[in-house]
């Protein structure tokens, strides 16, 4: 059985940094703004931009940040992105959004897709805090739960302090293959990512999530000030390969 490498997601800032991604061969472009938050939105000149460099020749997904107890503000949000045409529109729940909201707004945001008048297939992704977990009336199968029933396409763990502690310091191997396993099976694709480090990609990968997701460590200074390199995503790349082969 041959087993299929995870899609490395890699998160720029501006259409120089997508150079730099597409350099180095990653498999989604991630939109984001840092100075926004751990899911900031990118503007929409940045947007235009970025999706103009790409011309189609890779997916990319577009951050719309957290829209605690404002779920039509989060459907309106997703449609104005929808214009871009993206493959996969993110967005996160804090840990006191209540179930009922989480599946309203991504409920809202899907039927929101249907006024587009691109009908290009985005998928919907909702993002989950590790490092806010604790704090939450709900655990990562009942958000799984959640997610499934809204109608969205995946799931994706990431962190909200981007304070050098990686996914793995606040989640073990165990919780972590239990949320792919559980996503896999109620229908989703998964993806982890949050402040991973080189030496966290291989054990990632044992994993088997769909996704992995990146900026930090493929960046030349910090996540923030620094430029994404070429070179580190490739890197990157390399070491997810032998993750899956070994």
């Amino acid at each position: 059985m041959i087993r299929t490498s995870p899609k490395l997601l890699v998160s720029v800032v501006s259409p120089t940094e997508t150079l730099a991604a597409l350099e180095g061969e990653a498999d989604i472009i991630d939109l984001k703004n840092p100075l926004e938050g751990a899911l900031g939105a990118p503007s929409p000149e940045i947007i235009a931009q970025v999706a103009a460099e790409l011309k189609g020749k890779k997916p990319f997904s577009i951050a719309l940040g957290e829209f605690p107890r404002t779920p039509s503000a989060a459907a309106l949000a997703a449609l104005g992105s929808a214009l871009f045409k993206p493959g996969y529109l993110k967005i996160a729940f804090i840990p006191d959004s209540l179930g009922q909201e989480i599946i309203k707004t991504l409920g809202l945001i899907k039927k929101s897709l249907n006024y587009s008048p691109n009908k290009t297939q985005t998928s919907i992704v909702s993002v989950v805090y590790a490092d806010l977990l604790k704090d939450a009336s709900w655990n990562l199968s009942e958000f799984i739960s959640f997610t499934q029933v809204s109608g969205a396409e995946g799931c994706l763990i990431d962190t909200w302090e981007k304070n050098g502690r990686s996914l793995l310091e606040y989640l073990d191997g165990e919780v972590l293959t239990q949320f792919v396993d559980n996503c896999h099976k109620n229908g989703l694709f998964c993806g982890l990512a949050g402040s991973l480090k080189e030496v966290d990609i291989f054990s990632i990968c044992k994993l088997k999530p769909d996704i992995i997701g990146v900026r930090s460590v493929v960046c030349q200074g910090d996540r923030i000030n620094g430029r994404l390199s070429a070179q580190k995503v490739k890197e990157i790349k390399e070491v997810i390969d032998r993750g899956v082969i070994n």
